[in-house]
């Protein structure tokens, strides 16, 4: 696919990363940073970022590092930013269901990542090429939102699922402010994903970095690829799921997992000594953490345990 590639100085005359409140419109770029933009795709302009807080629970505010004074962000308040995955949206069942359970924990500044107009094509293939980009622009905004002073990246935690979980792993990569608190990735996208690829979420993304893999080697990544990974029921299938052929009922049951985990603190796993138990289904466990959760924390490892078919999935 022909790209070609905007630099800072470009993005700043079209007023994309510009601020009114700095006479300097270049100050509002980062340096030395440049985003490639394909003929279907521009993540500077096609990403939509729909602000959701208490007093706005349900019907989103569309936001710029214009418009933020004007919304009803409240810079005293923790901010959360969702990503949805391969033919999602705003409205899919991860945005509206992590959403509503965050805002029902916490008054939070819950930002959905819409960049269904990049992630929604008929190739899997495109839309996976284009989560480094995406991931990029997402950083810029960050930043942006940083140097007004309405975000603090200790108080940030990005949550993505399957594609956008890579693209909370790039956004995590290139902020340049600081670092991102904490980033989950639910089920993070497998398949198209190695190891060695440098453009899918890792340990390094920020802080702290989590994975729930509940769809390992199917429509998930596999391997442990982040500071704790958890793997429910050992990770590749889910109890409820029945002949899951597909995998998507397991790729999804992550969703559901996580927005139980925002007020429950029951997920209590076993750590495992390596990947290795996990495939071999044998951990006895040297140790324990909890599962997800609306927190940062200091846990390293690979873990286990088991849930319940349905709902409420937490056995503890």
């Amino acid at each position: 696919m022909k790209t070609f590639t905007i630099f800072c100085l470009v993005l700043s005359s079209i007023g994309v990363l510009s601020s009114p409140f700095d006479g300097n419109s270049s100050q509002w770029t980062l340096d030395q940073q440049n985003v490639e933009i394909d003929q279907q795709f521009n993540p500077l302009t096609d990403i939509v970022y729909h602000l959701f807080t208490r007093q706005n629970p349900t019907e989103s505010q569309r936001i710029t590092t214009n418009t933020i004074f004007a919304s009803n962000w409240n810079s005293a308040n923790d901010v959360r930013f969702l990503i949805h995955g391969h033919n999602s949206d705003v409205n899919s069942l991860f945005s509206t269901l992590i959403r509503n359970q965050l805002l029902a924990n916490a008054d939070h500044n819950v930002v959905v990542v819409d960049w269904s107009v990049g992630s929604n094509t008929r190739l899997y293939s495109t839309a996976r090429n284009r989560v480094g980009t995406a991931g990029v622009a997402v950083a810029n905004f960050i930043d942006d939102l940083s140097r007004v002073g309405v975000l603090d990246l200790s108080r940030t935690h990005i949550i993505g699922h399957n594609l956008g979980a890579h693209v909370a792993g790039n956004a995590g990569k290139n902020v340049m402010r600081g670092r991102i608190q904490a980033i989950f990735g639910l089920d993070p996208a497998g398949g198209s994903f190695s190891s060695s690829d440098t453009d899918r979420l890792a340990f390094t993304d920020a802080v702290y970095t989590e994975a729930i893999h509940t769809n390992a080697g199917g429509n998930g990544f596999a391997e442990p690829i982040t500071t704790a990974s958890f793997y429910p029921n050992w990770g590749a299938s889910q109890p409820g799921c029945g002949v899951d052929v597909s995998g998507n009922c397991a790729h999804e049951r992550s969703i559901l997992l996580y927005a139980e985990s925002i007020s429950s603190n029951r997920f209590v796993a076993r750590k495992c000594s390596g990947y290795q138990q996990i495939t071999g289904r044998n951990c006895p466990g040297i140790g324990s953490g909890v599962m997800g959760g609306d927190v940062s924390k200091a846990l390293n490892g690979v873990f286990y345990l088991a849930t319940n078919s349905v709902s409420p999935f937490a056995q503890n």
